[in-house]
């Protein structure tokens, strides 16, 4: 089966050249159906003025967030210049990649690129029956604290791919498309109804097939088709049966499974965290900490009989 999640990202490559720099931490997403999000992250301390070519041309966009307080830019489109201040925590800008654009960045900037085809947003459209959505609408430096906040969610998936959820990824992918699409593709959709929950069949199938697949790398996708819905409404009415996301929920399973199996001393805790679905002792480590307050070898000790 194809890993959904590559680090070999051609985004992470042309952000590297564009700017002059070694290497950009970034990967990109892939869906059942071909579609592609591409995601960045770029940080640079030092007082520095980057003067940046125009990426090639393609169909699609491509998102950027501040994630701290960062320099000035200028933003040169069509013969156009326009100056803008000291970006602020949250400053967000698209850019059109079917049109040539050049720009001055001034660093410190810590950053968030997110790259869209336009095939990606289309069956995002399709998917969830909304009218296709010509363009993305944004005046530059517009503060966006839900790209900030979803941006930063994906840092920890950078920083550790190998340790990427795909279940945790598509929540968040989801998330911005539709965020997006409503604010800045002009988007109404339909009429917001009150989501209801999953009916109790839908529930318990649902749950059956995350714990099934507790050891596996589950998407989105797949648990959604479980309970015959897509995967906005799915993730919706599951959280709102549960007080959980999908992804939540599961790691907490994860997490109780992994206690289950410390019980049994002659388990090293390496095979415990491949079998509760970790990808390795230190991934384990860090959310089993996180959940618990104490590592897994720490618990161990303390509840031994």
């Amino acid at each position: 089966m194809l890993n959904p999640l590559r680090s070999d990202c051609q985004l992470g490559q042309r952000l590297a050249s564009q700017y002059g720099i070694d290497a950009v931490q970034s990967l990109v997403s892939r869906s059942r159906r071909g579609c592609e999000l591409g995601v960045a992250r770029m940080r640079y301390e030092l007082p520095h003025l980057f003067v940046l070519a125009p990426l090639p041309l393609e169909n699609a966009f491509l998102l950027s967030v501040e994630i701290n307080p960062g320099g000035s830019r200028r933003i040169v489109r069509d013969g156009k210049s326009r100056q803008l201040g000291l970006q602020q925590e949250g400053a967000f800008h698209i850019a059109d990649l079917s049109q040539h654009a050049s720009a001055y960045v001034s660093s410190p900037f810590h950053s968030m690129f997110f790259h869209l085809p336009r095939a990606t947003i289309d069956a995002f459209t399709e998917e969830m029956e909304m009218p296709r959505v010509d363009r993305l609408d944004c005046a530059a430096g517009t503060l966006d604290p839900v790209v900030a906040h979803l941006g930063r969610a994906m840092l920890p998936v950078l920083m550790h791919p190998q340790d990427a959820s795909r279940l945790f990824v598509e929540h968040l992918a989801l998330a911005l498309k539709a965020h997006v699409v409503h604010v800045y593709g002009g988007a109404a959709g339909p009429a917001p109804v009150h989501t209801r929950g999953l009916a109790p069949w839908q529930e318990r199938r649902a749950k059956d097939f995350l714990v099934a697949h507790l050891a596996g790398d589950v998407s989105l996708g797949d648990a959604a088709r479980e309970c015959a819905l897509s995967r906005s409404h799915f993730s919706k009415a599951f959280k709102q049966t549960t007080g959980q996301t999908p992804h939540a929920w599961l790691v907490a399973q994860r997490v109780q499974a992994a206690r289950r199996l410390l019980g049994q001393p002659h388990l090293p805790i390496a095979e415990i965290a491949t079998a509760c679905g970790f990808s390795d002792q230190s991934h384990l480590t860090r959310v089993f900490t996180a959940h618990t307050g104490t590592s897994p070898a720490r618990w161990r000790r303390l509840n031994a009989g």
